[in-house]
């Protein structure tokens, strides 16, 4: 399992001679698995990066695209309307997403594509685009096979077939082994309105990758969040603020910081933790100062010698997980 990244800013994209090493791109990463079918690709949110990452779906054939979104905020969004793929029917997009009052992905993309706002009307689009909201993130799985495709299970559903060890049922009756299977699995953030966190679980490798972009610093740490990060090979959160930044200006903004990121990755037993989310006024040097606080952080509180890694994700870097 690989993890590409096409976005990693918060809030707006920016761009400047001291913004070049990182990117400037919003929030949008690609999921690489051997358990996709073939021509699939998966995407969390669809900010700025979304349009390159896109344009990479086009040269590489891809024909059926599924975006998971965290959330609805513009930073999160607003590459679905220049991306060539949502304006092309022969590509099946399948969208997923939190559903809080009223608002799912398929409301989000009529509000997006309405004039004045922008000059095309979702109903002229929409034919080819699957949308489907999430009322209840920590109680839905979804369990992707290479020639299964997707299927959206209850989290009752999918503990019983794991316990009894069951083959999994996909559609036209046939049934695959979970083994064989990229699992995704949701919680629920700590950010303003309902947000998505997902964690990758590769059965075939054992490989696991949790992204947890827009999660607001938690003093305590509930143990159903903790089971959700548990045992990441590649734990991603977001530490747009530095702690003194924090602590003077912008708590309660829905966003954290270095040496939560490390407390939370060394008590999930992390490989290895990227940085994401950066503020848009971050330059690459406020960038790896931020890395710094981090890895001085985990030098302060890592008595039995982990060993874990620590990176801030840039745009279209790709990492192994």
């Amino acid at each position: 399992m690989k993890v590409k990244f096409y976005g990693t800013r918060g809030s707006i994209p920016v761009s400047g001679p001291d913004k070049v090493e990182y990117g400037g791109n919003t929030t949008s990463i690609q999921v690489i698995s051997e358990c996709l079918p073939k021509g699939w690709a998966l995407a969390v949110d669809s900010g700025s990066g979304f349009v390159p990452f896109a344009y990479d779906c086009l040269k590489n054939g891809i024909k059926n695209i599924i975006i998971l979104y965290t959330h609805y905020h513009h930073d999160h969004t607003m590459g679905l309307t220049l991306a060539p793929v949502a304006f092309i029917k022969s590509i099946r997009l399948q969208a997923y997403g939190p559903e809080e009052l009223g608002i799912g992905p398929s409301k989000m993309m009529e509000n997006l594509f309405k004039p004045p706002y922008f000059p095309v009307d979702f109903r002229e689009i929409k034919s080819h685009i699957h949308c489907k909201g999430i009322d209840f993130p920590n109680s839905r799985v979804f369990v992707i096979h290479p020639k299964g495709g997707l299927k959206f299970f209850t989290f009752d559903q999918f503990e019983q077939f794991e316990t009894e060890g069951k083959m999994i049922p996909f559609d036209r009756g046939e049934k695959y082994s979970l083994e064989e299977c990229l699992i995704i699995k949701m919680h629920k953030s700590n950010h303003p309105e309902r947000t998505i966190s997902y964690r990758f679980e590769e059965k075939t490798s054992g490989k696991v990758f949790v992204f947890l972009t827009d999660h607001e610093n938690q003093d305590g740490k509930p143990n159903r969040f903790m089971q959700h990060v548990s045992g990441a090979n590649l734990l991603v959160m977001d530490s747009q603020y530095d702690r003194k930044r924090y602590d003077t200006m912008t708590a309660g903004y829905g966003h954290g910081t270095p040496d939560y990121c490390v407390e939370t990755a060394l008590q999930a037993k992390a490989s290895v933790l990227g940085l994401t989310h950066h503020d848009p006024s971050s330059s690459d040097t406020k960038i790896a100062e931020i890395v710094a606080e981090a890895e001085k952080a985990l030098a302060a509180v890592d008595k039995s010698g982990s060993g874990m890694k620590i990176f801030a994700c840039k745009d279209y870097q790709e990492a192994e997980v």
